[in-house]
This record gives C-alpha cells, sequence and structure tokens, in this order.
C-alpha cells in the first residue's frame, strides 16, 4: 500500500511539474508574438514612408506643368473612381 501512494504521489508531481513548465512556455510565445507584431508593424511603417518620400521626389523632379497635369489627372481619376459628374457650370460651358 505504501508503495502504491509513492508510485501515485511521484506520478502527480510529475504530471503538475509538466503543467507548471508548459504554462511558462506559453507566456514566452505570447511575448515573442508581440514582439513579432511589433516588428511587422515597424517594417510596415518603414515601407511607407519610404513609399511617401519616392512619391515627393518624383513630383520634386517633374516640371511645373507636368506636376500640373499630373495634378489634374489625378482629381480627374479620383473623380471618376467615385462616379462623380464633373461640376455643371463645366459640362454646361466647357469643351465638347
Amino acid at each position: 500500500m505504501r508503495n502504491g501512494c509513492k508510485v501515485v504521489f511521484l506520478f502527480c508531481l510529475l504530471i503538475f511539474g509538466f503543467s507548471a513548465y508548459s504554462q511558462g512556455n506559453e507566456r514566452q510565445l505570447k511575448n515573442r508574438q508581440k514582439q513579432l507584431e511589433k516588428q511587422d508593424e515597424a517594417k510596415k511603417k518603414a515601407g511607407e514612408e519610404a513609399m511617401e518620400k519616392g512619391r515627393k521626389r518624383h513630383m520634386k523632379i517633374q516640371s511645373k506643368e507636368t506636376r500640373k497635369r499630373m495634378k489634374e489627372t489625378k482629381k480627374k481619376s479620383k473623380r471618376l473612381k467615385q462616379n462623380k459628374k464633373p461640376f455643371f457650370l463645366w459640362r454646361w460651358f466647357g469643351k465638347k
């Protein structure tokens, strides 16, 4: 009987020991996951900043007339994407 109690006691210690060990591992996994998410956000932010910097440089190296034409084209395409008509005075008195 005494031998059986020792076996059961050791078995319980092993089970609880493994569960406590695995809980610490979960915490490490969560911390690592948060760290990876922060790194991904930082990379995404850096990429967006680089794209914006590239756009500004692209606009800066163009001539004044080209920048104006690009701006008008951008407005026109934005309006077409929103499915809006041009201003009514432009429609009435504009080029035909």
